[in-house]
This record gives C-alpha cells, structure tokens and sequence, in this order.
C-alpha cells in the first residue's frame, strides 16, 4: 500500500526553494487556470509547493479547496526521477468542479511526466 500522507519531505518550504523552481525550471505546464514550474532535484522524493495566491482566488474556503486537490492529485503521482514542482493557481481556477479539477490536474502531471521522460531521454 503506497504511502499517501504529504509529509515535509515532499513539499517545498523554504523562499529559496521555491526562487530556485522560478529561477531555473526546466519545464513549464501552462492552462489558463494554472501553472506548473518544475525542475529536477537531487533529492530521493519529488517535492510540491503551492502558490495559491488571495489575488486570484479571493475566498480561503476556495484556497484551501484548490490546494488539497492539488496535493492529492500529486500524492497519487509517481515520477521517476525526482522533481520539484511550483503549482500556481490562476484567476478562477476554484470554478472549475472537483471532477473537472482532478481531470485537469492528472491530464498535467502526465504531460509533465512525459516531459521529464523526454528530458531524461535525451540526457542518456
């Protein structure tokens, strides 16, 4: 049975952490609800931080909603090669329902899976 808990180990905490995905990504998912920023890490786990701003989402209710998604739609991913990932949730993006949100969210892991995989391709 895998282990689904969101410990430290898997999320980004630091500002340095997060500046570094902004600065040196290596991929980029983009949908005009969100973005995902992702580089490798040297680390033996792939790691999450979410930027899930007031601006763009007015309601904490709305927030906190995007963000367990996101979490758990990362938790049931499995990456090959360990990666961190920046999500940043865009204008609106609590709108969409929790089955469109999961849909969406799982359609860009794989995209970006299939990016790492592409990458680590041509790295060998």
């Amino acid at each position: 049975m895998p282990n689904l808990t969101f410990s430290k180990d898997k999320r980004l905490l630091k500002a340095s952490e997060f500046q570094e995905v902004f600065d040196t990504n290596t991929f980029k998912i983009a949908h005009p609800k969100l973005l995902m920023l992702a580089k490798f890490n040297d680390r033996e786990k792939s790691r999450l931080g979410l930027v899930v701003g007031k601006k763009n989402i007015p309601s904490a209710v709305d927030r906190n909603y995007v963000k367990r998604i996101v979490r758990e739609t990362f938790r049931l991913e499995y990456f090959i090669q360990p990666i961190d990932v920046v999500f940043l949730a865009r204008k609106d993006a609590h709108k969409l329902s929790s089955e469109d949100m999961t849909l969406l969210l799982q359609q860009s892991w794989c995209r970006l899976q299939q990016r790492c995989g592409k990458k680590e391709k041509n790295n060998a």
